[in-house]
This record gives C-alpha cells, structure tokens and sequence, in this order.
C-alpha cells in the first residue's frame, strides 16, 4: 500500500509497475525546474544584431542556406585594412 502524499506527486494513485517506479522516483528528482523563479521580462531582440565570430553587422553578412545534407554557412563580410 502507497504512502499517503501531501498530493503534489502526479503518480500517486496510478495503477502498474512504471507508475509505481516513477512514484518512488519522484520523490526524489521533484517536479520539472521550469522558469528562473521570478518573472521575466519579454526578448527584445536587438535593433542592429552584430556577428558573434567578427563583430561586424548581421545585415553584412552572407548566409547560405543548407538543404538536407549540407548544413547553413555563415560568410563574414571581408575586412579591407
């Protein structure tokens, strides 16, 4: 017979083998960890986005795009000194 729960184990009253082994799991691993734990204000994305590999504008750059055996590829624009 199952322990009696505080009720946040969503396996307790389930019937089987694996909903008895994910009930005992549970008590160990708890719920998901979603979030950050606290709120979170909305993505901004940036108004000028600069390349991560040259520091150059997005908008400078070549991208290639991939089919179903080759993958995308980045072309950072070329830098006259």
């Amino acid at each position: 017979m199952a322990k009696p729960s505080n009720g946040m184990n969503p396996f307790v009253g389930q019937k089987g083998f694996w909903a008895r082994v994910n009930r005992i799991a549970y008590t160990f691993t708890g719920p998901a960890a979603v979030g950050i734990g606290r709120p979170e204000e909305p993505y901004v994305a940036p108004a000028d986005p600069t390349c991560p590999l040259c520091g150059s504008l997005m908008a400078e750059h070549e991208i290639e795009r991939g089919t179903g055996t080759t993958s995308t590829r980045l072309h950072c624009p070329s830098r006259a000194s």
